[in-house]
């Protein structure tokens, strides 16, 4: 009788594993592959895998060819992630130019989408207050033609400490990848919180190991990722991208808690705001001004400091 039962016990399950399959699967095709209006033409969708497999080891020339068969804009299927390839200089102008607004949105990788943070204020996906603010700061502190100057002095100042390093180890071996690495990590480091982060000695090897993190994490963001293209999936991190991205950047942004900490204790102490001139303040201040929070400057940091991975 046991027996029996296991028998019946275990076919009753195959049964609803059979019957469930289809129906998810028909769920799943309904809910990400649904057809949507106005979309530019393109090859139909499989289901699950869109028109993945259409993609290859070289996705430029594939969709190259696709846009010799559907037109200047071709609409296409990453897993579920609709993706609109444009592919001819008008299309081009109309989206980076004419509806620059609408579409100016930056997706944001699952790997450097660190969910313990908000980072789409950088990344934004859509014009929003918080992104105006950001940019009319670094409009100003950044990008103005007396900041671009006072940066040249700094650039100068730090290009002089380079080569001066270089002279005191002529004989010497010198790794001149990490020397200039460090050279325009102090600078960015100083237009920001107005204070070298790194040491051109680099006794303790912080520098590689910075550089080395900022490389990953940027390798991490730019690997293909299945949390990308299946966000049902995104909280398992099934690659593990996202946490090793996180680990790295960690590394980075402790570099800056300290400072930004400092700075707020130094303004609250002071009786008077206003002692600071305003000519001695750096973009940090103007942050801190704006009250933007430690994380949102620790996010900002490292976005501007993966530049230099690149």
């Amino acid at each position: 009788m046991e027996i029996a039962a296991f028998v019946m016990e275990n076919n009753l399950l195959t049964s609803l594993f059979l019957t469930l399959t289809p129906l998810i699967l028909l769920f799943i095709t309904k809910k990400y592959f649904k057809t949507e209006k106005n979309l530019p033409p393109g090859p139909r969708p499989l289901p699950i895998i869109g028109n993945m497999h259409q993609m290859g080891s070289k996705p430029h020339v594939s969709t190259a060819m696709l846009a010799k068969e559907y037109g200047p804009l071709v609409s296409l299927r990453l897993g579920s992630k609709l993706l609109v390839v444009a592919s001819s200089p008008e299309a081009a102008k109309e989206i980076l130019k004419t509806q620059d607004r609408h579409l100016s949105g930056r997706n944001v990788p699952d790997a450097l989408n660190l969910s313990k943070v908000d980072c789409h204020f950088v990344w934004a996906k859509d014009c929003n207050d918080h992104w105006k603010s950001l940019r009319t700061i670094s409009r100003s502190e950044m990008f103005s033609s007396k900041a671009i100057e006072a940066e040249s002095n700094l650039r100068h100042e730090k290009l002089v400490q380079m080569l001066n390093f270089l002279n005191t180890k002529q004989g010497q071996v010198v790794k001149i990848e990490e020397v200039v690495f460090t050279t325009l990590f102090n600078t960015l480091s100083n237009v920001l919180f107005s204070k070298d982060l790194l040491d051109l000695n680099d006794e303790h090897g912080t520098t590689h190991s910075i550089k080395f993190g900022l490389q990953k994490a940027l390798e991490n963001g730019m690997t293909p990722n299945v949390s990308d293209f299946f966000p049902i999936l995104r909280g398992l991190d099934l690659q593990g991208l996202r946490r090793d991205s996180f680990k790295r950047l960690e590394e980075v942004a402790s570099f800056t808690d300290a400072i930004i900490e400092e700075r707020r204790a130094r303004i609250a102490s002071s009786a008077n705001k206003e002692a600071v001139d305003v000519e001695e303040k750096d973009f940090l201040d103007r942050l801190l001004e704006n009250n933007f929070t430690n994380t949102q400057i620790n996010i900002l940091v490292v976005v501007s400091f993966l530049q230099l991975a690149i």
